[in-house]
């Protein structure tokens, strides 16, 4: 005698064939603001006064960071500069210990 396995038969089985789809309504999404350049200047000096060694320009909408700052104080310089809503941050900083 031969052992061996017995598999049950898929013949039978029905199929559920209904499919769970979810709609994104992307026509009611709220526009992207970028700020002026006037209005981007303003917000980054007030944003980079308390961060000596940080110089700021800004160019089409284009923050660039330039000079030296502390590890531990980028974070904040950051999230005042992305609150401003540029449309880019070139980060040109040397960041030191």
């Amino acid at each position: 005698m031969i052992g061996g396995i017995t598999l049950p038969s898929c013949k039978n089985k029905k199929t559920d064939t209904t499919t769970n789809t979810t709609t994104v309504d992307t026509t009611s999404s709220a526009p992207v603001v970028i700020a002026n350049d006037d209005e981007l200047t303003k917000g980054v000096n007030d944003a980079t006064k308390d961060f000596p060694g940080v110089t700021a320009s800004v160019n089409n909408g284009e923050v660039t960071l330039t000079g030296t700052i502390k590890r531990d104080r980028l974070p904040t310089l950051m999230q005042s500069i992305n609150s401003l809503h540029p449309k880019k941050v070139n980060n040109n900083l040397t960041v030191e210990q």
